[in-house]
């Protein structure tokens, strides 16, 4: 599955907008300036926002020094951006700082399996085995495998900041209206009026084969539901007893960062606390359509961190989906579509049911390894999909 899949948070969706359903923006200066970074990228492409100032890491350090919380966002997938969490997180433990490493990959039911890890109380195998890291999160475990023997070897605390998978599937599928009570008492306080934040998540989903007025609300819905519960997660931790005097560094994709749209401004919301925002952004050629959106002010973040791309040899081919193995009913879906992915070219949506494969029966996650195992990249699967009670046949290409 490592090989087929990226795991981006589903408001990673957000980061890169398909610029053709929009019109060109005029983009800030600053933006101009990333024309002059060109490759070998240095570790310490970093850019202070507005300004576009480039700034060593040094400097990063001495601008974060009063910060409760930093969140860096990331493109999962991307080896550098994990080195550059784990650069930042050593850097704060050097400066004497209390740190807790707040992740996006972890469910608040697996808190203690977290804490025990942290404690030294599990072996890495027990620990993959009992926090089931395939169906939880199902990226190379080598990306994150950095970052978490920090937690163990410094026993500080990782936090798991992400509500229930299955809550916000039921809502992307059925609305919070479609909710029964029990699920409507587990939901956050929610703020869906954001005007921007829902232009821009209009402007992601317009562009997806059969997209519809009722899916868009739906979805929207959805995207508030992960950052709400995630920014609660992180308040109700600051202002308990085990969060004093701690400096939080949030690792989560950047499309729950990015403007403030996601988790930054919700926390601030409930807890007014000082914070600064990072995302994390692989070079390219043409960067620019990656670092702006029209409707909003707003620079892309506080820090624009411009990482080397991951070497050719390191990458795995992927269709850019990521699913969800259910009980009842029976089968796999979709949770994610990646932007710009073959699954997005190919139309593929969240929520959709994947029958087959290539002919073969798809019941359970392993029927799904067993029916891709040994493509490579370029080669096509056919996909037989169910949405909205109609069959779909889709061809999608590593």
């Amino acid at each position: 599955m490592r090989n087929l899949f990226v795991r981006l948070s589903i408001a990673s969706l957000l980061l890169l907008l398909p610029l053709g359903c929009l019109k060109k923006p005029t983009l800030p200066s600053w933006v101009s300036k990333m024309s002059v970074i060109k490759p070998p990228i240095s570790p310490e492409e970093i850019i202070r926002l507005p300004g576009g100032d480039r700034i060593s890491s040094g400097e990063l350090l001495d601008d974060l020094h009063k910060a409760k919380v930093i969140f860096m966002g990331e493109s999962h997938d991307q080896l550098e951006h994990h080195r550059s969490q784990l650069m930042v997180l050593r850097a704060l433990l050097e400066r004497g700082k209390e740190v807790v490493v707040a992740m996006e990959m972890f469910e608040r039911s697996q808190q203690l399996i977290l804490d025990r890890w942290s404690q030294g109380f599990l072996t890495e195998e027990e620990f993959l085995k009992e926090i089931r890291w395939e169906a939880t999160w199902g990226m190379d475990y080598e990306l994150y495998k950095g970052i978490l023997d920090e937690a163990k070897s410094h026993h500080f605390k990782v936090l798991a900041l992400n509500v229930p998978k299955d809550l916000v599937r039921r809502v992307a599928q059925n609305g919070i209206e479609g909710l029964s009570s029990e699920d409507k008492k587990k939901l956050p306080e929610m703020e869906l009026a954001d005007k921007e934040h829902r232009a821009y998540i209009r402007s992601i989903f317009k562009g997806h084969q059969g997209g519809s007025a009722g899916g868009l609300k739906h979805f929207y819905q959805a995207q508030c539901l992960w950052d709400e519960g995630m920014a609660e997660t992180l308040s109700d931790f600051l202002k308990s007893s085990d969060g004093e005097g701690k400096t939080v560094v949030v690792i989560a994709g950047s499309g729950h960062v990015v403007f403030d749209f996601g988790i930054p401004k919700r926390f601030h919301r409930r807890t007014p606390l000082p914070y600064q925002t990072i995302v994390l952004k692989e070079w390219k050629s043409d960067m620019d359509e990656d670092l702006t959106f029209s409707k909003t002010i707003l620079p892309l973040a506080n820090y624009l961190w411009i990482t080397q791309p991951t070497p050719s040899e390191k990458k795995r081919p992927r269709i850019g989906i990521v699913l969800k193995e259910m009980e009842e009913p029976k089968g796999v879906w979709i949770e994610r579509v990646i932007p710009q992915s073959p699954a997005e070219k190919a139309g593929l949506l969240p929520g959709d049911q994947i029958l087959s494969v290539n002919g073969k029966e798809i019941i359970k996650l392993k029927d799904l390894h067993h029916a891709v195992a040994g493509k490579d990249p370029g080669k096509k699967i056919a996909m037989t999909i169910l949405r909205e009670g109609s069959k779909w046949e889709i061809s999608v290409t590593f």
